[in-house]
């Protein structure tokens, strides 16, 4: 037994739920800056730490290892909210294309 091949998508699929789509993509970009932008601002921390507490590195290496962590951690979940907001999508998708199929044969099970 064969499958169709798949369908291809309709202009009124890429249409559906435009809003979450820019919303997904404007969290990923967040994400993006936020991971560049902490990342810089820890190691420009760090070195200040270091310089004006009269070389104290250990308060220098506190800093940098314990913001790289929370910036790589709020950088994660902000690009896990964006394919969870993805995630949604696709599955509204899939359900709303088994259910299209489901009623093409009449609603009858094989």
């Amino acid at each position: 037994m064969t499958t169709p091949p798949p369908t291809p998508r309709s202009p009124e699929h890429e249409e559906r739920y435009r809003a979450l789509r820019t919303v997904a993509t404007i969290i990923r970009v967040l994400a993006f800056i936020v991971a560049i932008v902490g990342g810089v601002a820890v190691v420009i921390g760090a070195i200040n730490a270091m310089t004006s507490t009269g070389g104290a590195v250990g308060a220098g290496v506190l800093i940098l290892v314990g913001g790289f962590l929370y910036v790589a951690v709020v950088a994660l979940f902000l690009f896990a909210y964006a394919e969870i907001i993805r995630l949604v999508i696709a599955v509204e998708d899939n359900t709303r294309t088994t259910a299209e199929a489901v009623a093409g044969r009449g609603g009858q099970l094989p």
